[in-house]
C-alpha cells in the first residue's frame, strides 16, 4: 500500500448499544462457574432478552454487568482473559459484514464507520503512510477503577478480530501502552506476538499497512451490501431510541470532573433548560433525582473497588465534606460506606 490516508471513528461514547457484549459476559460467566443471573442482577436485563438480537441497552448497563463479572470471578481475571470472547462473530451483523468485505482495509473502514455497533470505549485514529500503519486509541470514558480492565478487553478483542479477518495472529508490529506494566505484563507479548512498551504517552498500535490489501477468503460483496444496510438501520435505531433520561444519565455517569449544573447540561445536549425540566416532569423525574441516582451508583462502585479513601470518594462525588457523603449514603442504602465496603470485599 503506497497511498496516504487518515480516518477516525466517532469521538463520543454512545448512549445506547446492542446487547452483544452482555451476551458475551453471560457466556464467560458460565465458563467461570458464575450464575449468569448474578451478573445481570440489578441491570434491568433478563436472561430471555439475551436471545433477542434487536434488544438495545445502555452503555451504563453494559459496564455494570462487566464489573459484576470481574468482581464475582472465582479467581482474579483481567481484560486479557475476557478479550478473546469478544471476537468477530460476537459483533453480530457488523462482524459478519466485515467478514464479507473484499479486503482487510474495506473491513477496517466498515468497523470504524459503524463503531457504535462494536460497543467500543475508544476512538480509533488510523493513519496510513505507505507501508506504515498506525492506530491511536483514545479513551472515551475514564472509569478510575475499571480503566485497565476496559482497555485490556478491547485491545485483545481488536487483535482477535484482526487475526480472524487476516487469518494470521501476527498482525501487530509493535504496541505502546499508556499504562504502567501490570504484574502479568509478560502475557502481553505472548498474546500479541510483538514487542510491547508500557508507560507510553498514548496508546499506539503499529502495523504493516500492506496487510490491508490482503484479499479476504470469505469475501461476498452482495451479502456485505445487505448486511451493511442493516448495520446502518441499526445505528439509526440507536439514535432514535435514546430518551432524554438516558442522555442525562449518560452525561452524568461519564462526566469527567465535577457534575454539570442543569444549565451546563442543557448546553452539552443542546436543549433549553426549560424544555429539559418539562420533559423530565412528564417522565415523573427530575434532574435532581437523576443526579442523586448517579451519585449513589458511582459511590457504590468506588467503595466496592476499595482503592480510594472515603474522603476522596466524597470529593469525587461533589460533596463538600465527608459527613454529608456519609449521610447521603446511609439514606440511599441504609448502611454506612464502611459497612458496605466490608460486605463487598
Amino acid at each position: 500500500m503506497s497511498e496516504k490516508f487518515h480516518i477516525k471513528s466517532k469521538g463520543a461514547l454512545s448512549v445506547l448499544r446492542p446487547i452483544n457484549n452482555v451476551a458475551v459476559f453471560v457466556r464467560a460467566a458460565a465458563e467461570y462457574g458464575i450464575n449468569p443471573k448474578d451478573i445481570l442482577a440489578g441491570s434491568g436485563i433478563k436472561m430471555s432478552e439475551l436471545e433477542d438480537p434487536h434488544r438495545i441497552i445502555t452503555t451504563a448497563q453494559e459496564i455494570m454487568i462487566g464489573r459484576k463479572l470481574a468482581q464475582l470471578a472465582p479467581s482474579p481475571i483481567s481484560g486479557l482473559d475476557l478479550g478473546p470472547h469478544h471476537h468477530l462473530i460476537s459483533k453480530g451483523k457488523l462482524g459478519m459484514a466485515a467478514m464479507c468485505c473484499e479486503t482487510a482495509l474495506e473491513a477496517l473502514k466498515l468497523m470504524l464507520n459503524y463503531i457504535d455497533l462494536a460497543s467500543s470505549y475508544f476512538q480509533y485514529d488510523l493513519t496510513i503512510n505507505g507501508k506504515k500503519g498506525c492506530i491511536r486509541m483514545k479513551e472515551l470514558v475514564r472509569l478510575d477503577d475499571f480503566r485497565l480492565y476496559l482497555f485490556e478487553t478491547e485491545i485483545v478483542s481488536v487483535h482477535t478480530i484482526c487475526a480472524m479477518i487476516l487469518d494470521d495472529v501476527r498482525v501487530f508490529n509493535e504496541m505502546r501502552i499508556a499504562y504502567p506494566a501490570p504484574v502479568y505484563g509478560a502475557r502481553y507479548k505472548e498474546i500479541f506476538h510483538c514487542p510491547v512498551f508500557f508507560d507510553a504517552p498514548e496508546h499506539l498500535i503499529l502495523f504493516d499497512a500492506t496487510l490491508l490489501d490482503r484479499p479476504l477468503k470469505h469475501a461476498n460483496p452482495l451479502t456485505k451490501k445487505i448486511l451493511e444496510k442493516e448495520c446502518q438501520q441499526l445505528c439509526e435505531r440507536l439514535n432514535e431510541n435514546t430518551t432524554l433520561t438516558d442522555k442525562i444519565r449518560h452525561e452524568l455517569l461519564f462526566a469527567d470532573g465535577d457534575f454539570p449544573t442543569l444549565d451546563q447540561l442543557a448546553q452539552r445536549i443542546n436543549m433549553p433548560e426549560r424544555t429539559i425540566r418539562r420533559k423530565l416532569t412528564m417522565d415523573g423525574t427530575s434532574y435532581k433525582d437523576i443526579l442523586s441516582e448517579i451519585r449513589k451508583q458511582k459511590a457504590m462502585d468506588l467503595i466496592a473497588a476499595g482503592d480510594l479513601s472515603m474522603e476522596k470518594i466524597a470529593e469525587k462525588l461533589g460533596y463538600s465534606d465527608t459527613v454529608s457523603f456519609y449521610h447521603a449514603f446511609k439514606t440511599w442504602t441504609g448502611t454506612t460506606p464502611a459497612n458496605y465496603r466490608t460486605k463487598a470485599s
